[in-house]
């Protein structure tokens, strides 16, 4: 390795040449990555929802995206908002990014006449001429008439109107389209509370978030860590050639997501931080090496004979932490969801080119650069942190049980709260809370329930044509579906056609219940087959059938308990409810649930598995590559006991702070293990030269100044990797917050055991070995 960094530095040129060339190449291809903020996209789809999905609701693929107004007050019904607001809804359904739309204007009614029934339009208004009091009044009295209008398209207190829309999928023209779309609902502010809600519309916000994150995070890292870099060398040199390391770094790791194929998502996001924060702990090993290898009496010539032996000694506790480090990462490959694989592979990409740089680009300028001065040789040999370090070296020593009693308390705390930590996918947490955006989101589903229904698919036993039209059987889904609202208080409203058939029934007779007659059933099937073919809408067309094989609920709900966006706990609650209700149901019937929070059910189920599989992977593979390292199990043992400190620890910080395991925090455990275990690894590498030059030390002298030697590169790095991770609490995306906040006390936990905790773990074992040793002699 030597003769490879004496090459370094005598083609220093044609290296950093090399390097410029790559850096152009990787920048080039970088505008072509984009951001996916489509959060359910994390998971592969189900074949099976997929499937039910599109026989049920019908392909979207021109028109995937919904967008609802909403507006609600109680001057909605005058002559001049309904006039207005009729307008509005009919200029934003003739745009072309429009498909097809469910309005309260256009949407039809059921009235009796004489001994029949028959659908007349709900709004009783004549085009072309202005609203009267007359036609308001009466459009008011058809919607609170109507039960199945109440809750579909009109709030259950029919103080609010709601318009659904299809919208295609505009990518980079959202914004643009969104802002026209407000600036036009926002006309009807002057009659009511208007609401525009829609999953492209927080996808776009949310795209915004991550934009503005990515951008401000970058550059506070950055400056965070030159200044750790400043104050600790008091040379422009440890600064300057550092801060050029990461930014190719992060255009080097950039530019292979792109070639790659992957989108910037809420998952991987943090790659270009991640890559800053962790690569840069490598430039801190070859500075300090750097400064080691000075002696005054070296010349230009003799000096770097000198730094390309430290380095060549350095270069191995660098590749065993790039090592590690990629493997805690590439332990992610074992999870189902592609983003985390995506963010495994992006960041061990990122920090093996910081790796490879700092062996081979920092040593090129270094080359160039004059020599250190007095003064900053003093500043690193005698600075306030070898001093602390030195204390620190006598106090483990002395006290090193203390140490051990505390590793055991972070055990405790771990086997309490391991199983106490709550699991979010809700996806409305991920925005901050002060966003009006959220405001109306809430208000929204608090009047209408989500955006997103649940739907429940009922199928005849043998496919049994006109199943669903048999009296008994629709009493029975009836009686279901009247249970489930009573029990589950998230539910705003059921649509379904033994609702509809049940209400129908109610114009016609008076009795708001199924009917015995067959007959009747299948007259009142009829009149939905044209309120069918009038409404033109998905859920409208899945109440059932053409040969009454299979029928579906829709169920409309929100999280009642937090008055808050439907949530993984309002699918629970859900569900619960209909499997305490299950019998009920016709037995020979099956039953399929299905829609957005299904899917974010089984998300929530993923990451769990993905976080224990992931952890236990990354924890096996560090082991088995520190064992294979340094030839020892007894050395896998002790590599382990930081990381597993920093784990456990952790979990007792998000039971204490509430902190929830979601689609960023779960991998949290994962990261600790590949970076936290690489001080363990520096220290262990320099404790067993130390060991092998000095066979005869006591243990506890080898351990104190392993400690003094090592001490002020591990705070260092430790410092300027806890530091970055605490900018990421400046996020406006909680999960990030979240994951900066934990990685921080991770890391800190880590440092600390390392520095304390195994050190004394190791004395520990050695008076074990040596009293065991003393019985077997005594005994002989």
């Amino acid at each position: 390795m030597e003769r490879l960094f004496l090459g370094i530095e005598k083609h220093n040129t044609a290296v950093l040449l090399i390097i410029l060339a790559i850096t152009l190449a990787m920048g080039a291809v970088i505008p072509r990555l984009h951001l996916d903020t489509d959060y359910l996209n994390l998971l592969p789809p189900d074949a099976e929802q997929e499937a039910i999905k599109k026989e049920i609701l019908g392909s979207r693929e021109e028109y995937p995206n919904n967008l609802y107004f909403m507006i609600e007050g109680n001057n909605i019904f005058t002559p001049e908002a309904l006039g207005a607001t009729e307008a509005v809804a009919t200029q934003i359904a003739e745009f072309e990014e429009i498909g097809n739309s469910l309005s309260p204007f256009s949407f039809f009614t059921i009235q009796k006449k004489g001994t029949r029934l028959a659908t007349i339009p709900l709004s009783p208004h004549k085009a072309g001429s202005p609203w009267s009091e007359e036609e308001a009044s009466v459009f008011r009295q058809r919607i609170i008439a109507d039960d199945m209008v109440r809750g579909l398209i009109s709030s259950p207190e029919s103080d609010a109107l709601l318009f659904f829309f299809e919208v295609k999928n505009l990518k980079n023209s959202q914004k643009a389209f969104d802002t026209k779309l407000s600036q036009i609902v926002h006309q009807l502010d002057a009659y009511g509370t208007v609401y525009l809600i829609g999953n492209q519309i927080f996808e776009d916000r949310l795209s915004f978030y991550l934009s503005h994150d990515l951008t401000l995070l970058l550059g506070i890292c950055l400056i965070v860590i030159l200044v750790l870099y400043y104050l600790s060398f008091r040379a422009k040199r440890a600064v300057l050639i550092p801060f050029s390391l990461s930014l190719i770094g992060i255009i080097w790791t950039l530019g292979t997501m792109t070639l790659l194929g992957y989108s910037l998502t809420i998952v991987n996001i943090i790659t270009p931080c991640m890559v800053l924060i962790l690569g840069s702990s490598y430039s801190i090993h070859v500075i300090s090496e750097y400064f080691r290898s000075f002696s005054r009496n070296n010349n230009k010539e003799t000096f770097q004979l000198e730094l390309a032996k430290s380095l060549g000694r350095i270069n191995k506790t660098i590749i065993s932490a790039c090592l590690t480090t990629v493997l805690g990462f590439l332990s992610l490959l074992s999870c189902q969801i592609p983003a985390f694989k995506e963010l495994g592979i992006a960041v061990s990409l990122g920090i093996s080119y910081c790796a490879i740089l700092s062996l081979t680009y920092i040593p090129a300028w270094l080359s160039i650069t004059p020599l250190p001065k007095a003064k900053q040789l003093h500043v690193f040999k005698h600075g306030i942190i070898p001093r602390l370090v030195k204390i620190t070296s006598r106090i483990v020593v002395r006290f090193w049980w203390i140490f051990i009693l505390s590793m055991i308390l972070v055990l405790a705390g771990y086997g309490y709260t391991r199983d106490k930590i709550a699991v979010k996918t809700d996806y409305m947490a991920y925005y901050p809370s002060d966003d009006q955006l959220i405001h109306d989101a809430i208000a929204f589903a608090k009047k209408m329930g989500g955006t997103e229904p649940h739907y429940i698919t009922l199928t005849a036993p043998e496919g049994e044509a006109g199943y669903f039209y048999r009296p008994e059987i629709l009493e029975k889904i009836y009686s279901f579906e009247t249970s489930l609202v009573q029990q589950d208080e998230d539910i705003n409203q059921i649509l379904s056609f033994s609702q509809y058939v049940a209400f129908l029934n109610k114009v016609y007779s008076g009795k708001e219940e199924i009917p015995d007659s067959p007959g009747l059933i299948l007259m009142l099937s009829r009149l939905m087959t044209v309120i069918k073919n009038q409404a033109k809408n998905a859920n409208i067309n899945a109440l059932i059938n053409e040969d009454a094989t299979k029928m579906t609920i829709t169920v409309r709900y929100y999280d009642s308990a937090e008055q808050s966006w439907q949530s993984i706990n309002s699918v629970r609650n859900l569900e619960q409810a209909m499997k305490a209700n299950s019998a009920k149901l016709p037995e020979d019937v099956s039953v399929l649930d299905w829609g957005v929070g299904v899917e974010g059910t089984r998300l929530t189920k993923t990451i769990i598995s993905d976080q224990q599989k992931s952890m236990i992977i990354s924890f096996l593979l560090v082991f088995l590559i520190v064992c294979f390292q340094f030839h020892s199990v007894l050395y896998g043992i002790f590599a382990i006991i930081p990381i597993l400190t920093g784990v456990m620890g952790n979990y007792t910080i998000m039971y204490l702070l509430d902190i929830p395991f979601d689609v960023v925090t779960s991998i949290f455990a994962s990261v600790t293990v590949g970076t936290g275990v690489d001080n363990a690894i520096h220290f262990l590498v320099r404790f067993n030269n130390r060991k092998n030059r000095h066979p005869n030390q006591p243990l506890r002298v080898i351990i104190e100044h392993t400690l003094q030697e090592t001490g002020r590169p591990i705070v260092l790095t430790s410092s300027s990797i806890i530091l970055g991770m605490l900018v990421l609490t400046l996020a406006s995306f909680a999960p990030i917050q979240y994951f900066g906040l934990l990685l921080a006390i991770a890391l800190l936990t880590t440092t600390l055991s390392t520095l304390f905790t195994l050190p004394s773990c190791m004395i520990a074992f050695h008076i074990c070995k040596h009293a065991i040793e003393k019985r077997k002699q005594k005994a002989i």
